[in-house]
């Protein structure tokens, strides 16, 4: 069953609903009205027997007038002694219950009873006449059964007119409501056959299918550059796997086909395949850590900067014999501890790489901020920038050891946690760089 079938179902289960109850509540009130004037009727006749009835001596006759000519023959009327025996009526007998025989001899006042004669329903009201007798006023319900079911039939008639029109219309109304979510159906489905994620749907209205086309844009846009950045990231690693893959090739090609090679050229091939291995298994580490989504490496929680980065000054401390002078403060932030400690860790690494084996290095934390600072040569400024793209290197590091993608990794990190990593001026010789977060209080 489609939505729009189900939206006209609904309204047009829900009008059933309220059209059942508004009917039954109105056939209830209408009978109980009848009911009422019936009862208000035989209360008027009980009222003028009182009045003109005392003294007067009931006849036997069928048919008569028992109370004279004062009180109006509307009403079926039958008299009874104490022993409940029909003394005169002007009806075929009504059944005497033992409750009208107790108003005969006095013993309650008045009774109600629904009786049913030969098939007719009977509104029956006995109240005490005089010479200790009863009189048995009653009507027939056949109006009142008879007007009900008039009254039920019509009614049937307009509910189903009624739950037929409000299923139609629901069916027209869902069909416009759902127009956008059709076109936003068929968008998502040419985007899955075209892969061509620059298809905006037009954003005509400001409800909630107006956010939802919103959304959809907005992811479509957050899918072109995800795969625009997927593609350039494959573009330039297979460019920076090509230069250390075809020195192993060569190296690898040299000590298998020349069986008497000098024992230093040799040694020279197996250090350079060892160090071209050692630069492939880091570029491949540094490929897999920046493609790898940040949710996988665990929920973001608040966490203290300066421990993080506490802990990974200690560890290049054993690796090292460069001073790196600390200046840590308690700052709170939000995010994934073992991300914020591998940006850490590659602004340290690449601080310790640049700065003379004599000079020192300077890590400060406040503030939600990570600064570190070397004694290297320094990054001109119209670099800044560009030094935190995927394999980007200076004119100084092009013949220096590393991926090119650690600052790359530092800027990925901040930005997962709205954060920032930029190049700031330095006083004096060297570098510094800051990592951002915002801090939590």
């Amino acid at each position: 069953m489609s939505l729009r079938t189900r939206i006209a179902f609904v309204v047009a289960a829900s009008t059933a609903v309220a059209v059942l109850v508004i009917a039954g509540a109105m056939l209830y009130a209408a009978r109980r009205q009848a009911r009422n004037t019936l009862d208000d009727t035989l209360e008027e006749r009980a009222a003028a027997v009182e009045v003109f009835g005392r003294g007067i001596i009931p006849s036997r006759g069928r048919g008569e007038r028992p109370f004279g000519r004062f009180i109006p023959d509307d009403v079926l009327v039958q008299i009874i002694d104490r022993d409940g025996v029909i003394i005169g009526a002007n009806v075929d007998p009504i059944p005497v219950s033992d409750d009208d025989i107790a108003v005969a001899n006095d013993r309650d006042k008045r009774n109600w009873q629904d009786v049913e004669v030969e098939g007719v329903n009977l509104r029956v009201l006995t109240v005490s006449a005089p010479n200790r007798s009863a009189v048995m006023l009653a009507r027939p319900l056949t109006e009142i059964d008879a007007s009900v079911a008039r009254l039920r039939d019509t009614m049937a008639v307009v509910a189903i007119l009624g739950v037929s029109a409000a299923g139609l219309t629901g069916f027209l109304v869902a069909g416009r409501a759902i127009r956008p979510v059709r076109r936003l159906t068929a968008a998502a489905s040419s985007v899955a056959e075209t892969q061509d994620l620059d298809q905006p749907i037009d954003v005509e209205r400001d409800d909630e299918l107006g956010e939802l086309a919103a959304s959809f844009n907005a992811m479509l846009g957050a899918l072109d550059v995800s795969r625009q950045q997927q593609h350039r990231l494959v573009t330039d690693a297979s460019h920076e796997l090509r230069t250390p893959l075809t020195s192993l090739r060569t190296n690898v090609e040299l000590m298998s086909r020349v069986d008497d090679l000098d024992p230093e050229l040799r040694r020279q091939a197996m250090d350079d395949v060892l160090f071209e291995l050692d630069e492939l298994t880091a570029l491949v580490s540094e490929l897999v850590d920046l493609a790898t989504d940040r949710h996988e490496m665990g929920d973001a929680e608040i966490m203290d900067l300066a421990v993080v980065v506490d802990a990974a000054v200690q560890r290049h401390r054993r690796r090292t014999d460069c001073d790196i002078n600390v200046e840590l403060r308690p700052s709170r932030i939000r995010a994934v501890p073992s991300l914020v400690e591998r940006a850490a860790s590659n602004l340290i690494d690449n601080a310790l790489k640049w700065s003379p084996t004599d000079a020192s290095i300077d890590v400060t934390v406040r503030g939600g901020e990570l600064v570190v600072r070397d004694r290297g040569p320094g990054i001109a400024e119209a670099e800044w920038d560009a030094v935190f793209e995927r394999f980007y290197r200076t004119d100084e590091a092009r013949s220096a050891t590393g991926s090119g993608l650690g600052l790359s990794i530092v800027r990925q990190v901040a930005e997962s946690f709205d954060g920032s990593a930029s190049i700031v001026p330095t006083d004096g010789e060297g570098t510094t760089v800051t990592l951002r977060f915002p801090e939590h209080p």
